[in-house]
């Protein structure tokens, strides 16, 4: 069994202060604009590299006990997130609790001083705790997804519509919204009573945000 190199640049380290009970991720300089658009309170997914375990007699391990208990039958190592693996990759999700500067303060993981961070992800429950949703998908139209706040609207894809005859508003899926790392889905006839909702709620704002949004939009009071 041979490693051929591959070539990953770390974009920060995890820092650990036992004194405060602190753990924060340090962007390295050169990465820090990716950190725009992350908010205290998110939820990510942290890409490591566990260096204790690159060396060619570890990522050699196939098999091992469950949580380093003898008692556990061998186990083979995609089973399980043992940190001897052919590539010592460590996933993690984790929660930001505050931001400052280059550094973004987490949970508690137990990851060493030191461990290379290779990606950071933010977390998307569609696609990290999947379960079945009404819209598959194949079926929902992504590149026209609309990000508002926290708020992401997908609509579905309009093909096949032919094959909808005997579908009522009610039953038909027309979007999946995502909020923050929440999933759902809007039927056709909640899609509507939403954006009914919406314009009484705009409706309700002061007369004078109302006419600045006017005015932003290029539209007379």
């Amino acid at each position: 069994m041979t490693f051929e190199p591959l070539k990953i640049t770390p974009v920060g380290y995890v820092r650990k202060n036992d004194e405060l009970h602190e753990v924060f991720i340090e962007i390295l300089p050169e990465f820090k604009a990716a950190m725009d658009g992350l908010r205290e309170g998110d939820w990510i997914k942290l890409v490591l590299w566990f260096h204790e375990s690159d060396t060619p007699e570890r990522r050699r391990i196939l098999k091992v006990h469950p949580y380093g208990n003898p008692a556990n039958p061998l186990t083979g190592v995609f089973a399980t997130r043992s940190p001897y693996r052919p590539n010592p990759i460590a996933l993690y999700t984790v929660r930001i609790h505050r931001i400052e500067d280059n550094r973004l303060y987490i949970d508690w993981i137990d990851a060493h001083d030191g461990t290379p961070v290779i990606d950071i992800k933010i977390f998307v429950e569609r696609y990290d705790c999947p379960k079945e949703i009404p819209i598959e998908e194949r079926e929902a139209h992504i590149r026209e997804g609309r990000m508002i706040g926290e708020v992401n609207v997908i609509p579905r894809k309009g093909e096949h519509l032919d094959e909808l005859e005997e579908v009522s508003p009610a039953e038909y899926d027309a979007v999946i919204l995502e909020i923050g790392p929440k999933t759902t889905t809007l039927t056709a006839k909640e899609l509507v009573e939403l954006i009914e909702a919406l314009k009484e709620a705009y409706e309700g704002l002061p007369v004078e945000i109302r006419d600045r949004l006017r005015t932003r939009e290029g539209r007379s009071p």
